[in-house]
This record gives structure tokens, sequence and C-alpha cells, in this order.
């Protein structure tokens, strides 16, 4: 019984200080980069759970809910591109492993909401000044997604160079998805659409 209470703290003390030693081998920089990406995460759940209930019914104050929630995420965006290219130094193998973790599963999150976008055109071509919304909404997102992934791109190639097919192939599903998204809101009018 002495034994097994003493295996037991023993295992409660390496945990402790292996989650410390975990900690402690990301650095602020990075940990903070992380945590705008996990910020963007949540807000592509939000955007994307907005976008799947909208109908034509929902109107214009529907749309302009939905646009709402993208600046959110679009405010996401920026400040990880901010944060994230900020990150200087070394990039520690642990610290690598550690953001590529937190990146992967935001690219499925990410290449859905813009699938959703694309199933829902007819929807919001169906509603006056929703459409030209969209676009913009569209582009600016793209655009903050390139500046944020090229840091990521960049810190990889650098220091990190097993990491970029990883990296290279998630770059490659998300420009595909926003081309996609992107090109069926373009060169339409919307009394073509609805």
């Amino acid at each position: 019984m002495r034994f097994d209470s003493l295996f037991a703290t023993a295992i409660c003390v390496l945990s402790v200080n292996a989650a410390s030693l975990t900690k402690r081998a990301v650095s602020d920089q990075v940990q903070l980069c992380r945590n705008d990406i996990d910020a963007i995460s949540s807000q592509i759940n939000v955007v994307t759970n907005s976008l799947g209930a909208f109908l034509r019914a929902s109107g214009y104050p529907g749309a302009l809910d939905i646009h709402n929630k993208e600046q959110v995420l679009e405010a996401a965006l920026k400040k990880a591109g901010v944060d994230c290219c900020a990150v200087t130094g070394k990039v520690t193998n642990e610290e690598a492993d550690a953001m590529l973790a937190t990146v992967t599963p935001v690219i499925p999150q990410a290449t859905a909401a813009l699938s959703l976008i694309v199933e829902k055109k007819p929807e919001i071509y169906a509603i006056l000044l929703a459409p030209p919304i969209a676009k913009t909404d569209l582009k600016n997102l793209n655009n903050q997604t390139v500046i944020l992934y090229t840091c990521i791109h960049d810190i990889g190639s650098e220091q990190h160079p097993t990491y970029i097919p990883t990296i290279n192939n998630f770059i490659s599903q998300l420009d595909s998805s926003f081309a996609i998204s992107r090109a069926a809101y373009e060169n339409t009018t919307q009394s073509g659409t609805a």
C-alpha cells in the first residue's frame, strides 16, 4: 500500500515537471502566435455556425450578422499576422512541433467554411447588398491568411525544412479553397444567380 502511494506521488511529480518543461520549451512569442491561431479557430467555428444557419429568409440583418462575425475573424487574423511575423530567433524543434499541432486542425475548418460559403451563394445572392459584402469579406480574409501563412512558412523554411512539405500542403489547400470561393462570387450578377 505504501509503495502504491509513493508510486502515485512520483507519477504526479513527474507529470507536473513534464508539463512545466513542455510549457518552458515554447517561448512567449511562439505561444502568443499559437494563442492567436487558437482564437482564429474558435472564430471560424462562430462564423461557420452562423453561415450554416443562414437562409434568405434571414434577410439583410442575418447577412450583416455574419459580416460582423467575419470582421472579428478578420481582426483575429490580422493580430495573428502581426504576432506570428514578430517571432524572431531560433525556433526550437519543440516549438515547431507545437506550431504544427496548433495549425493542423485549423486547415480543414477553414476549407470547410470556404466550401460552405460557396454552398450558401444562392441564399446570399437573394439578399440585396449582401453579395458585395461577401466578396469583400472573402478578399480581406484571403489577404490576411496569406500574410499569416507566409510568416509561418518563412520561419519553417529557414529553420525547419522538414516541415515545409506539410506547410506547403496547407498553403495549397487554403489557396485552392479561397480561389474556388472567390471565383464563385466573381463575375456574376445578383439578378442572374438568385
